[in-house]
């Protein structure tokens, strides 16, 4: 009987706040001792435990997190050659039951940890991101599409290997499928704002936000993260009317490199769309009208009108569709958009 007993597995118990709260301020000693040379090695095992620390509910224990944090960030921020663990912070931060605390602090940590690992790894990871992505909440959203459409910018702007393809291919979740698309859209619509203001045609306020982080881009970097949006798109292999507006935008880019690999995947790749689906249809008249004639659309939120080239390469793709003909009062706001102008739409 005895034996059986101890054959049996036990669980370990617990730590109580106290333990908690004395082993991170051990932990804590330990960081202010380390030399940064053997920071990177140190903070692997100590970031993920500290974080996962504020699942505990100790005001004590938070404290002591928050001071760690606080450490590490005056420690890390100004050399970015120090790495932190991005697949492990990954993985507390996919946990089903992580505390939203936990989950807030992870995001931000990950954001920074991207910026420090090698592309190699960058690339596998940031295809994973986009798993269940519209479970989280907004702006977790927002901060990983931007981290994921770096990451394409910086690794496929010239193509993309089969392996990572693959793992693309895996976001197979309408939802979250979508939701990256419509993302991507976002970004090619996007343009660098001139210095008198004013905010790029076919987009909100809210989504140039979004799209940028509220940092102004630089024009070679937006153009990487273009042309890898459409190499990663075009690698998914996803049905033509979900990527014939992302498209159209790319074809009349500012930039010609774009424009010439827009061009290139819409005869390639979208020629065979239904320009008859409904959707299809309500999403390109909403790339022409915008929300402008949406009384209940406010500011931040409301869409302003496609550029003059977009509109015109939409036009052509209008007189081809029954389907947009036919759509009240879409059609009668494009024809007036284009006999006076974007602001005379009727309401």
């Amino acid at each position: 009987m005895a034996e059986s007993s101890s054959s049996t597995a036990t669980a370990p118990k617990p730590k109580s706040d106290t333990e908690i709260e004395e082993m991170l301020d051990r932990m804590l000693t330990r960081l202010a001792l380390c030399d940064d040379s053997k920071l990177e090695p140190l903070l692997s095992k100590l970031l993920p435990l500290t974080i996962s620390s504020l699942s505990s509910s100790s005001i004590a224990v938070r404290n002591k997190v928050l001071e760690i944090l606080s450490h590490v960030n005056k420690r890390v921020k100004l050399q970015s050659d120090i790495g932190l663990p991005l697949t492990e912070l990954w993985k507390l931060y996919s946990e089903s039951g992580a505390a939203p605390m936990i989950r807030n602090f992870c995001i931000v940590y990950i954001e920074m940890a991207f910026q420090r690992v090698d592309a190699k790894v960058k690339e596998d990871l940031a295809p994973d991101l986009l798993l269940n992505i519209s479970r989280l909440p907004i702006q977790h959203q927002e901060i990983i599409l931007r981290v994921v459409v770096k990451v394409i910018g910086e690794c496929h702007s010239g193509q993309i290997g089969d392996e990572v393809a693959a793992k693309y291919k895996k976001v197979n979740n309408s939802q979250d499928r979508e939701l990256f698309i419509e993302f991507c859209l976002h970004t090619m619509l996007y343009q660098r704002i001139s210095q008198s203001g004013g905010f790029p045609p076919g987009l909100s306020v809210a989504q140039v936000n979004r799209v940028t982080g509220k940092q102004q881009l630089q024009s070679n970097e937006l153009r990487l993260r273009k042309l890898g949006i459409l190499n990663v798109i075009q690698a998914m292999e996803l049905d033509p009317e979900l990527v014939y507006p992302l498209y159209i935008a790319a074809s009349v880019d500012c930039e010609e490199p774009v424009v010439k690999r827009g061009e290139e995947l819409l005869k390639k790749k979208a020629s065979g769309a239904d320009l008859d689906d409904l959707n299809l249809i309500k999403r390109l008249f909403l790339l022409f009208n915008g929300t402008v004639g949406v009384e209940s659309a406010d500011s931040e939120s409301r869409v302003s009108p496609g550029s003059h080239a977009l509109k015109a390469k939409l036009m052509s793709i209008f007189c081809r569709s029954i389907a947009a003909a036919n759509s009240f009062p879409s059609t009668l706001q494009c024809i007036f958009g284009c006999v006076y102008g974007s602001e005379m739409f009727i309401y």
